[in-house]
């Protein structure tokens, strides 16, 4: 009697694991596609990118995720079987699916955090030397996206301030201005009149051109961001990578509770074999 209700409460229990692990499932699959297709994240990350980093690591962890997220929906699926149908054989072999994704999680939280480490260090000196050299240049136009995404979601200017464009071989040689002899900042600098519209720093709309260009601080400090994009780059890779670490060591704790609750309906369904049962 005591072994047929522990085999029942080890049943229920798997079973209502399996409807959160679904859960889980669904919320890599979210986050993973999310971070696919969000471009944004894609512009920005290349920024924070090293020599020994590739700019696109990040698109590589959303595919193992949502890989991750679709193959605990068939373990989640092969749980259920293993204890609606007591088959000791599948109850062993997801929890070989378990342990094989606690693994792949807790790879993502610990490359994640080991990497950021490497792109916060000596970000400041890598961002001003290739924006010194590379803003602007036709052969280097991701960088150019990147940076104007990143002014024009953190409303900021620069790296450290607005001020870093007066060396920029951009803003000295004029290159890609039409019209005009010279500007002084991007145009995504400039406070916009359509800062609500998602490809605004694509087709940035200042609202004052012509104070945002202008020389004089007491003329464009209204018109133009002053702050750098540094803080806010920063900021914004910490959160990202704390999401990326956070969702995979939970979601491995959460996986070896799944491998001990397999592991007691294996027990139980092998000491009821013993009894008879």
């Amino acid at each position: 009697m005591a072994i047929g209700c522990g085999l029942k409460c080890s049943k229920g229990v798997l079973l209502s694991f399996n409807i959160v692990f679904w859960v889980s499932g669904c919320i890599m699959l979210v986050v993973g596609i999310w971070m696919i297709l969000d471009p944004k994240k894609t512009h920005l990350f290349s920024l924070t990118s090293t020599d020994d980093v590739a700019p696109d690591l990040l698109q590589y962890l959303a595919y193992v995720l949502v890989a991750i997220g679709c193959l605990i929906v068939l373990v989640g699926f092969c749980g259920c079987c293993a204890s609606l149908y007591e088959r000791r054989f599948l109850l062993i072999t997801y929890f070989v699916f378990l342990f094989m994704l606690l693994c792949a999680e807790l790879s993502i939280a610990v490359t994640t955090l080991g990497y950021r480490e490497d792109f916060l260090t000596g970000l400041e000196n890598r961002l001003l030397n290739r924006f010194r050299d590379e803003y602007g240049r036709d052969s280097n136009d991701v960088f150019t996206q990147a940076i104007d995404q990143a002014q024009f979601t953190f409303n900021c200017c620069g790296v450290l301030s607005d001020t870093d464009y007066i060396n920029t071989k951009w803003r000295n040689e004029s290159i890609g201005i039409s019209n005009r002899s010279r500007i002084n900042v991007p145009l995504t600098c400039c406070v916009l009149a359509n800062p609500d519209v998602e490809e605004s720093w694509q087709h940035p709309q200042p609202m004052d051109e012509t104070a945002c260009q202008n020389t004089g601080v007491d003329r464009h400090h209204l018109s133009r961001h002053k702050k750098g994009c540094l803080e806010d780059l920063e900021k914004w890779l910490k959160d990202d990578t704390a999401v990326l670490i956070g969702l995979g060591i939970g979601i491995a704790f959460f996986h070896m509770l799944g491998m001990i609750f397999s592991v007691t309906l294996c027990r139980n369904l092998g000491a009821g074999l013993a009894q008879g049962h």
